[in-house]
């Protein structure tokens, strides 16, 4: 039985571990001339254990006497000794780990605001369409990556937009390169204090009075970590072999969040332990650490591919960004007419292509022509691993959803300019009023409710120690049972 340390019976052997390594041996001989005997037979004998306390040889007729204090012992000791959790409850709030810090540095560079545009803004907690104005802009970094961050209408003025855009594009800037640069998108929502962030592929939706919530307790780097593992590792990781296999050879989980959704959060759950314990080791204590790494090392060893320790966590992907205005987004200048006067831009998306039609048909299928997302992920996976081009992609969905070609056509045309730099052009003519959330479900798994479960602590231990006093008091009638039948014997 595992409670916060460890009370198990091996055989004959009696141990409890708690933090530091604590066992109990009662060890009972009894043979002729030693203890006594019973029903004219030797006793079985215990066997040693190099965990073993050296304990006198003790007379049959004070077992039921010793044995009940031994184990009462033993369940104070696990009591009192300092002890490791089972499981966390989760990776960011679930721990008092600091995995990453103030001071860590971060490669962000500027912020630009490109005005006022239409972007996709889901938002569990509201029913609606799902596109809608927002300040926009767009962060750029040290090694050529860059992140667009659109903020919902509640913020008003570009001031308070700006720096709200801050909070999270200084600290994106301390994650590795190889995360940063799978997140396109976040939007952020005003949203309650208990409405936590979820995530997409290539997005992240974040809410402003959690955010502050969880930079008071300094976790929102972390979120913004586990979120990027959803957003940018998911895809192409999370139903690989590979982590699948890492998955099966370690057999546990390290989080109550990962064992409760294996298959949705247990990559970005154990993303967190490893990244830290691959590069900043010391921000875990050292029992924690060796308990983290004896359950999840296939896990951790995944996870050393995509962030190798002894190599640096940031690294070029492109050309560093003047941070003059020239970028491939533009800024608004003046008002509405000022607006209302844009020459057309082309949009950075290559829906020439299967990987750029892909996201841009999705939108266009569950959010303009009113498909469902499973069916639609399923016939895209499909088309994909058929190896069809992007015209024979229009084509095939004409036919799979009962489309005009035409419509379709018209649908990606209308949901083109939502995802890409220069934000959006017009809103799509049959867009679906239908909750953001329901077109999301099957990809974006919410946060449980956090519990703390060091506030049970005396509670399982004391069940702890009726358990043991319950066995004891069990093994010893079994004993006088037996002494009495071959006794009569």
């Amino acid at each position: 039985m595992l409670l916060f340390g460890e009370l198990t019976l091996e055989g004959n052997k009696l141990s409890c571990t708690s933090g530091n390594a604590i066992s109990f041996l009662y060890r009972l001989r009894r043979e002729r001339g030693i203890g006594g005997t019973l029903g004219g037979t030797p006793a079985p004998r215990f066997a040693p254990s190099v965990h073993a306390l050296p304990t006198p040889e003790v007379p049959m007729k004070h077992v039921r006497a010793t044995i009940p204090h031994a184990f009462l012992a033993l369940a104070l000791a696990c009591l009192a000794m300092p002890a490791l959790p089972q499981q966390y409850a989760s990776s960011v709030v679930g721990t008092d780990f600091d995995f990453i810090v103030d001071e860590d540095p971060s490669t962000f560079l500027c912020l630009e605001f490109h005005g006022q545009r239409l972007r996709e803004m889901p938002d569990k907690t509201a029913d609606g369409a799902l596109i809608h104005p927002a300040l926009v802009f767009l962060a750029y970094y040290e090694d050529g990556t860059k992140v667009d961050i659109a903020l919902d209408a509640d913020f008003a003025t570009e001031s308070a937009a700006r720096e709200e855009a801050l909070r999270y594009a200084t600290r994106l800037g301390k994650l590795p390169t190889s995360l940063r640069s799978g997140v396109e998108r976040i939007v952020v929502h005003a949203g309650p204090t208990e409405a936590t962030a979820f995530s997409d592929r290539g997005l992240i939706v974040l809410y402003s009075a959690n955010a502050t919530k969880r930079i008071a307790t300094h976790d929102l780097e972390e979120t913004l970590f586990h979120e990027s593992v959803h957003a940018a590792w998911d895809g192409p990781h999370r139903e690989s072999s590979e982590w699948l296999a890492a998955q099966a050879a370690d057999g546990a989980f390290l989080t109550a969040y990962a064992a409760k959704n294996p298959g949705g959060e247990d990559l970005a759950e154990s993303a967190l332990f490893a990244y830290t314990l691959l590069h900043h080791p010391e921000r875990i204590p050292a029992d924690h650490a060796a308990r983290i790494r004896a359950v999840i090392p296939a896990r951790i060893a995944f996870v050393e591919k995509l962030v190798p320790p002894g190599k640096p966590i940031f690294h070029s992907v492109g050309p560093r960004y003047a941070c003059d205005g020239s970028g491939t987004t533009f800024t608004i200048e003046g008002g509405e007419d000022t607006a209302a006067a844009e020459p057309a831009f082309v949009c950075s998306i290559d829906i020439t292509t299967f990987g750029g039609l892909e996201d841009v048909l999705s939108n266009a299928l569950v959010h303009g022509l009113g498909q469902e997302e499973p069916r639609v992920r399923t016939f895209l996976d499909g088309a994909r691993a058929r190896g069809l081009t992007a015209e024979e992609l229009r084509d095939e969905t004409a036919r799979e959803f009962g489309f005009d070609r035409a419509r379709v056509d018209a649908q990606i045309s209308a949901f083109l300019h939502c995802n890409c730099d220069h934000g959006g052009r017009g809103v799509p003519a049959e867009a679906v009023e239908e909750p953001a959330m329901a077109n999301m479900s099957a990809s974006a798994p919410l946060r449980p409710v956090d519990v703390d479960l060091s506030e049970l602590r005396w509670l399982l231990t004391v069940i702890a120690a009726l358990v043991a006093l319950l066995l004891v008091v069990s093994t010893a009638t079994m004993v006088v049972v037996v002494k009495r039948s071959r006794a009569l014997v």
